[in-house]
């Protein structure tokens, strides 16, 4: 089961990662330059993808044929057979226009600062240490398996006619269903991203705009006869012009096209100026003829003389006999036409910049609603500007909308494969490193030898009866089976131990934790036991009494007040009577049906000395 998970894990990423040159389809590029900043920087790793058809807007890797190497660049359009490309970053488009056949594939997934990490892959220690640890890493897979053949051959061996279980060894169930079972509930996210993701296309045809803004600023100087009226005997921006003072005005205009997009223009740009009166009389004249420039800025430079202004106004009011107020403002004409990102752009920028007259002064109008402040107006209106927008359609990467949050679909794709492959290895990881609990051990062991297993409050430790530890379950079976025994089972806190218990001593497996071993050790608790410890002998039809003859290192510090039986033999004969009656006893006594050592003991009691009865003497006479 595990091993095919991991084969489909394998193969998905062998599907998304492998490059090509490996039998993939994937190509790593490795970015250099800034063309395509600020999205990449030198360094930077891209992952592109073949694509049955490209579009315009995608960032796609193609070799050029120019410069021998692979160029990673956007779609700007396609004419024809040949697709023209431009970086994010340049004002110009790339001069080779590769064909179908050139293009290598779209962008799939970009990692910054990872492609100067994998330039390192290259260095000859790091290939010995990968070729290594990819050694050790197939060395320890080996060893698994040939590992897991023996125990199926082992278990296979000592099938019986017992339903086949769990192995004490294998992991339980429990702890693998939860991991499986957290795993998919992990998994259903990225699932219905996946879904979500893969059933719509990347890009799609919709609209955008592009915004951008023009602006402009006049500024004016004039110099002017000695006097007390002007610092500096010049006038500037701002302050009123009088007109005994100043005669002559020298204009200069700038205009500046702004926007964040890549951009190419070129347009025309002229100044003139509308001379009206309140009476309905106005003329225009041309301070600065058309100009053509290249670029987003121009500037315009005219004279105006007052002079001449104000001699035109006397002869209109000494004609028309009609008086009023009169304004001068000044209008600067600009088109642009050229290209905003990849949308053509034609734009105009005409703003006017009024000048109230009259026969004393010339100077900037004051804001509608406002009036000037000790003799200056404000400025704001020689600075205008105005914002527009380049509108169009074109192919964009298409976005998932989940209320709060936007991604694009490419980019949930590449989370969902992603979150998918990083469930699954987290999975497989988890599922490698569980070790079977020693509950569990126990819980197998039960499962397969269920039907030869008592379970018990506790098994006492004989005094006088080694205890020996057998290596695995297996053995302690074949020891069962071997004296007809049953397997009595033990849970305590310090472990779980399964026994078999025979006249030739007890036989212990300890499952999961080791249980410290008692061989030596006479348990204290026996000691407090007045009376016999194992009273029930006589009511089991077993014998009346036993010859325990206990030597003194079997319990050391304590006596033993022993019951013994007369026997028809000699006193000479007694210990040839005692084997016969071992004998028989091994084969007839309820004890031995039950694992349980063949003589009674009577009572324990502390002594600084071991003290034997005397043979012969009877049960009756000891106190």
């Amino acid at each position: 089961m595990f091993g095919g998970l991991g084969l489909a894990v394998l193969a998905c990423l062998w599907l998304f990662f492998a490059p090509v040159g490996l039998g993939g389809s994937t190509t790593y590029v490795v970015t250099d330059g800034i063309s395509m900043e600020p999205r990449f920087h030198t360094g930077d790793l891209a992952l592109v993808h073949g694509q049955s058809s490209y579009h315009v807007g995608e960032i796609v890797a193609y070799n050029s044929r120019a410069f021998h190497t692979i160029v990673l660049h956007r779609i700007i359009a396609i004419a024809g057979d040949r697709y023209v490309f431009k970086g994010d970053n340049n004002n110009f488009v790339d001069f080779e226009h590769p064909a179908r056949n050139q293009l290598i594939g779209s962008l799939w997934l970009h990692i910054p600062g990872a492609g100067a990490r994998l330039e390192s892959l290259r260095s000859p220690e790091l290939v010995g240490i990968l070729i290594g640890v990819a050694t050790i890493l197939f060395s320890g897979a080996a060893f698994t398996t040939r590992r897991r053949r023996r125990r199926r051959r082992r278990a296979a061996a000592n099938e019986t006619s017992q339903p086949p279980s769990t192995h004490p060894g294998q992991r339980s169930a429990g702890p693998v269903a939860g991991v499986l079972a957290v795993g998919l509930i992990a998994l259903l996210p990225f699932g219905a991203l996946a879904v979500l993701a893969f059933t719509r296309p990347q890009t799609a045809l919709l609209p955008f705009s592009v915004r951008y803004k023009q602006s402009g600023s006049l500024s004016y100087t004039a110099h002017t006869a000695p006097g007390p009226i002007y610092a500096g005997n010049r006038a500037v921006t701002g302050e009123p012009l009088f007109t005994h003072v100043v005669n002559s005005v020298a204009l200069r205009f700038g205009y500046r096209f702004g926007t964040g997009a890549t951009h190419a223009l070129t347009g025309k740009a002229s100044l003139d100026a509308t001379l009206a009166s309140t009476s309905g009389w106005q003329t225009t004249f041309q301070l600065a003829p058309p100009t053509s420039f290249s670029g987003d800025h121009t500037e315009l430079n005219a004279s105006l003389n007052l002079s001449s202004i104000l001699a035109l106004l006397r002869r209109v009011q000494a004609t028309t006999a009609v008086s009023g107020s009169d304004t001068l403002t000044l209008i600067p004409h600009v088109s642009v036409n050229g290209s905003v990102d990849v949308l053509p752009l034609h734009a105009t920028f005409s703003p006017q910049m009024q000048f109230a007259v009259n026969q004393l002064e010339v100077q900037p109008a004051a804001p509608a609603g406002g009036s000037a402040i000790a003799g200056q107006a404000s400025t704001a209106q020689l600075t205008p500007s105005v914002s527009g927008s380049a509108t169009g359609r074109r192919y964009q990467p298409y976005s998932l909308s989940f209320g709060v949050a936007r991604m694009s679909a490419q980019t949930a794709r590449q989370i969902a494969i992603g979150g998918v492959a990083a469930v699954l290895c987290a999975v497989l990881l988890v599922l490698a490193f569980i070790r079977p609990r020693r509950r569990d051990e126990s819980q197998a062991i039960l499962a397969r030898y269920g039907r030869s297993i008592v379970a018990v409050e506790r098994v006492w430790q004989l005094p006088g009866t080694p205890v020996i530890d057998v290596a695995d379950i297996d053995a302690l079976v074949h020891i069962a089976e071997h004296y007809e025994r049953t397997i009595l089972f033990e849970t305590a806190d310090d472990g779980d131990a399964f026994w078999v218990t025979d006249e030739s001593g007890q036989f212990r497996y300890a499952a999961g934790a080791a249980v410290a071993s008692d061989s030596a050790i006479v348990d204290e608790s026996s000691f407090d036991l007045v009376g016999a410890v194992y009273a029930d002998e006589l009511a089991l039809g077993g014998i009346a009494a036993a010859d325990a003859r206990l030597a003194p290192e079997t319990v050391v510090g304590h006596s033993a007040t022993e019951e013994w039986a007369p026997y028809d033999e000699p006193q000479a004969g007694v210990q040839a009577s005692d084997d016969r009656q071992r004998a028989k006893r091994r084969t007839t006594s309820p004890n031995s049906r039950l694992g349980r050592p063949p003589f009674r003991i009577a009572r324990f009691e502390r002594s600084d000395r071991f003290n034997r009865p005397r043979p012969g003497k009877r049960s009756s006479d000891i106190a």
